[in-house]
């Protein structure tokens, strides 16, 4: 399965989350380079998803518990719930998706810069 667009921005893959199985978790303000990527690639967008970066979270965990190199897709809502976060979609879908959602508005602040999107890209 392919990890990144060919033409990817090394300041991008810096910027972002490695997972220790080589997905990239990319910063929220990073999404539209990485998607101009995958479109000048020909890579196919499959969707995205929502991460909590190296901490812990979930019903467990009352706010961000430091875990280095950890990630998960259980992200605490505003309105005290936990939610997994993600849609399938080619690339314009996806980037019409994440516009569309106010991560300001629906994840507790606390989480925010604790926050990358995953693409699942084909190939």
């Amino acid at each position: 399965m392919m990890k990144f667009p060919p033409s990817l921005d090394d300041a991008v893959k810096a910027r972002a989350f490695r997972a220790t199985n080589g997905e990239l978790g990319i910063k929220l303000t990073d999404t539209a380079i990485f998607l101009a990527a995958c479109r000048i690639d020909g890579v196919e967008v499959l969707g995205w998803e929502l991460w909590v970066i190296d901490h812990e979270c979930g019903e467990r965990v009352a706010g961000p518990c430091h875990a280095p190199g950890g990630w998960c897709g259980e992200i605490p809502m505003r309105k005290g719930t936990i939610a997994v976060l993600g849609d399938d979609g080619e690339a314009d879908a996806t980037e019409q998706q994440l516009a569309d959602f106010d991560v300001n508005v629906e994840v507790e602040a606390i989480w925010l810069p604790y926050l990358r999107v995953n693409f699942a890209l084909a190939g």
